[in-house]
Formats: structure tokens, sequence, C-alpha cells
């Protein structure tokens, strides 16, 4: 899951030079009158974002089965929602970040840095409680790690894996606990346990995660559009 999203991010790095090439066409034409930044930005988002989630699309489903994740439709469409709203969120910070910057290769530095800042609150890596404090706000901008968090979440609660402690002895068939009912067997740990120990997610918030991840999908759209208004309209003067 991690490689799923990771791949999904940085797929959009190639739309980095989309603007920055196009930019003096951009300039030319708007300086002439022939269209608004607010045409523009809203048609080019139009004309790249669906090729992008078509062939991300095919990633997905291709992947999904092949790793053998659940294959039921209901964690599936959640699972490409999510990575749907990731993608989105590449993009537009794709976008954000070539209206700000002077030149294709300051783009290409900047954009890959924000992403591996983003993958490492993730939850992966490193236990989201072990993340030294100061730099713990990195997770509540990362949608990485609402991508993330949501798609483990999605996957692992329901699931039931063998408790690798050794230290486990299984309930009868015929055992019951003191009010009658069968006991927890110890030999198995479910998947919401497993990653709120190993990943301190809480199983509860897959919902709230996928509201940050479109939050902030529009967030950086809305930002690539006003740098496009504040940095680039009098360009070429």
């Amino acid at each position: 899951l991690f490689f799923l999203t990771m791949i999904t991010a940085f797929s959009n790095l190639s739309s980095l030079g989309m603007f920055l090439f196009d930019r003096s066409i951009y300039v030319r034409e708007h300086r002439n009158g022939m269209y608004s930044p607010l045409a523009y930005y809203v048609g080019k988002v139009i004309q790249d974002l669906p090729v992008s989630i078509a062939v991300n699309f095919v990633v997905c489903v291709t992947a999904y089965y092949m790793v053998g994740l659940q294959s039921d439709i209901k964690h599936f469409a959640w699972f490409l929602l999510i990575a749907t709203l990731m993608l989105c969120n590449s993009y537009g910070m794709c976008m954000f970040v070539s209206n700000i910057s002077k030149n294709f290769a300051v783009a290409n530095i900047i954009a890959p840095l924000i992403l591996v800042m983003y993958l490492i609150p993730s939850g992966f890596l490193i236990n989201l409680d072990s993340i030294p404090v100061i730099w713990r706000w990195i997770k509540y901008i990362s949608f990485f790690r609402y991508g993330f968090e949501a798609m483990v979440i999605n996957e692992f609660v329901g699931l039931e894996f063998a408790n690798g402690d050794g230290n486990c002895t299984a309930p009868s068939s015929n055992a019951t606990s003191s009010n009658g009912t069968t006991p927890v067997n110890p030999c198995v740990i479910s998947g919401g346990e497993y990653i709120s120990k190993q990943m301190a997610f809480n199983v509860d918030d897959k919902e709230i995660n996928i509201i940050w991840c479109a939050t902030s999908a529009g967030v950086y759209l809305v930002l690539g559009y006003i740098c496009l208004r504040v940095f680039r309209p009098n360009e070429g003067k």
C-alpha cells in the first residue's frame, strides 16, 4: 500500500513541465486578451486530470488484484477513491510549485523535496507516536499521510492475523469465559489492533482522513490558481 501511494504521488512530477514549457505562450496570449487566468487554469486542469485519472485507474486495478488485497467491490471502491484523491493532491501541488518557480530546474528540486517530506510522517517509515515533537506538525499537512492511513485502515480492518509473540495459548473449542461467552483467542490479533500498535493509526479515522485528503487537494488547486494570478500576470513585460 505504501508503494502504491508513493507511485501515485510521484507520477505527477511529469506535470511540472507542462505549464512551465507553455508559460511563454500563456503570457503572450493572456496579454493579448485571449483568455483570463481562470479560464486557462480551469482548461488546463480539465485537460490534464482526466488522462491522469484514467492511467491511474489502470495501474490501481492491475496492482490491487495482483497484490491480493481484499477483493470485494466495497474495499476496492474505497481504495480507488483514495488513490484518485492522492493523485489530485499531487497534481495540485505540482501546479502550485510550477506557478511559484522561476524555471523547470527550480520546480524539479522543490516538488520532490516536498513529497519526500510528506512521506516521512506517513506511519510506514516511522511510527507516528515516535516522530520528534518538533517535526510532528508535518503530519497534519501531509496528504500522503492522510491517504496512506485511509488505505491501510480500509484494507486491514476486518482481517485477522496470527499473533507472533510466541506467548499465546489458544483456548479449547468448548472453553467459555466467566460470563458464558467464548473467550478471546490470544493467538489471533485483529487487523485494527495490529495497525493501532504498529503504526498508531486510529481505525475510526478512515472517513476523516478521506475528507482531509479531498480538502487538501482543493487547497492545492486553489493555491495554484492564486499563484498564477499573483506571480505571472506581468511576466514578459
